[in-house]
C-alpha cells in the first residue's frame, strides 16, 4: 500500500515553533499520529523508517521510538524480522478504558464532594479553565495541562492514593484525543469540568456522580465518533 505524507497547508499537522522546541520523539509521534489520524496512515500501510524519517526531516531514532509508542497504543502492529504495520484503530479498547475511566472516577468525584475541597483549589480550576476558553485556539499541552488539573484535584480530594494513580493511568492512555483531535469538545467540556467542580464544593455527592458520569459518557461519544470518523471518505 503507498504511504502518503502530502497534507493540506493549514491543518494541525503543520509543524510551529511549539512542536520544533519539543523533544525530537515527541515531534515524530505527533508527526506521525496527525498523519494516522487524517487518514494519510491507512491500515496495513508499512511504516519502513528510512523513507519515513527523510518524508518528516526526523531522525531514525527519535522515530523508532514514537513508532515504538503508537505500538504500545495498539495503533501499529510490530514485526520480529520486518517493518512495523499500521494497525486499525482499537474502538473497543478505547470504549473499555473510558468505561473503566468512568467506573473510577465517578467514585472519586463522590468521595471528593465528601471529604470535602478547598475553596481556593476550586477557584483555580475556575480561573485555569477561563484561562483556556480565552484563548482562540489552545494548545495541546494547554488543554491537557487544565484537564489534568481539573480530574487530578477531584481524585486527589478522594484521599485514596491508588485511584488517583489508577485514574490517571487510565487517563493517560486516551491523551491522543485532545481538543486539537476533537474541537468540538473544548466548550462543552468546560462546562461540564465546571459543574463537577460546583458540585464538588457544594458538597453534594450524588450531583458530583453524576456530572462525572455525563463528562466522561460526552468524551466517550465524542472519541468514538473520532475514530469512526478516520477513514471515512
Amino acid at each position: 500500500m503507498a504511504l502518503k505524507l502530502g497534507r493540506p497547508p493549514g491543518t494541525a499537522s503543520d509543524p510551529d515553533e511549539s512542536l520544533e522546541k519539543r523533544p525530537l520523539s515527541e515531534v515524530a509521534y505527533t508527526k506521525l499520529l496527525d498523519l494516522y489520524l487524517a487518514g494519510e496512515l491507512a491500515p496495513g500501510t508499512i511504516l519502513q523508517e528510512r523513507r519515513l524519517a527523510e518524508k518528516l526531516g526526523i531522525s531514525r531514532t527519535p522515530l523508532r521510538e514514537a513508532i515504538s509508542r503508537l505500538a504500545a497504543e495498539g495503533l501499529v502492529t510490530p514485526f520480529e524480522n520486518r517493518s512495523p504495520m499500521v494497525s486499525k484503530m482499537p474502538v473497543q479498547k478505547y470504549v473499555q478504558i473510558l468505561k473503566t475511566r468512568k467506573l473510577f472516577e465517578v467514585e472519586a468525584a463522590g468521595l471528593a464532594a465528601e471529604k470535602g475541597l478547598a475553596p481556593r483549589l476550586v477557584q483555580s480550576g475556575r480561573d485555569a479553565i477561563a484561562g483556556l476558553l480565552e484563548k482562540e485556539k489552545p494548545s495541546v499541552a494547554e488543554h491537557w495541562a487544565v484537564d489534568d488539573l481539573v480530574h487530578g484535584m477531584v481524585s486527589d480530594a478522594a484521599q485514596n492514593r491508588l485511584l488517583a494513580t489508577t485514574i490517571l493511568d487510565l487517563r493517560r492512555r486516551t491523551h491522543i484525543f485532545s481538543t486539537e483531535r476533537i474541537p468540538d469538545r473544548l466548550h462543552p467540556g468546560a462546562t461540564e469540568h465546571l459543574a463537577i467542580l460546583d458540585a464538588v464544593a457544594s458538597g453534594d455527592a450524588v450531583a458530583a456522580r453524576k456530572s462525572m458520569a455525563d463528562h466522561i459518557d460526552n468524551v466517550r461519544s465524542a472519541i468514538v465518533e473520532a475514530i469512526l470518523a478516520i477513514g471515512s471518505p
